[in-house]
């Protein structure tokens, strides 16, 4: 198994869908993509530079300690103060999605990096 199926195996363990791209020699770009507890479709994008799992660790670690579970909370909250765009309803059960998002990110670096070392 080679390295990119490898991560994708974890990855979908986990629960996300994986797609990748090589839009440059030497650099993959993974697209993880899940469903949040509320039902949000819910993804971000990374790169993996010289097939170095290492790199592909620090962009997911560099994208985790970045998300704020309040900010992307507030995009999802509508003019009238409810949630928008199938967004729950309520602002507390947004920012608790959004809390959940970060922890499925936190799972994802941790069993990546335990499982690419």
């Amino acid at each position: 198994m080679d390295l990119i199926e490898q991560i994708t195996t974890v990855a979908t363990g986990l629960g996300w869908q994986v797609d990748t791209d090589t839009p440059t020699p030497g650099i993959v770009v993974f697209e993880f993509s899940q469903y949040t507890p509320a039902g949000q479709d819910f993804n971000f994008s990374v790169d993996m530079k010289g097939d170095d799992p290492d790199s592909l660790l620090t962009e997911i670690e560099r994208y985790y300690e970045g998300f704020d579970p309040d900010y992307e909370a507030s995009l999802w909250i509508g003019d009238d103060g409810h949630g928008k765009n199938g967004a729950p309803y309520h602002i507390a059960d947004i920012v608790s999605d959004m809390k959940a998002a970060e922890t499925m990110i936190d799972t994802l670096y941790e069993t990546l990096k335990t499982a690419l070392q």
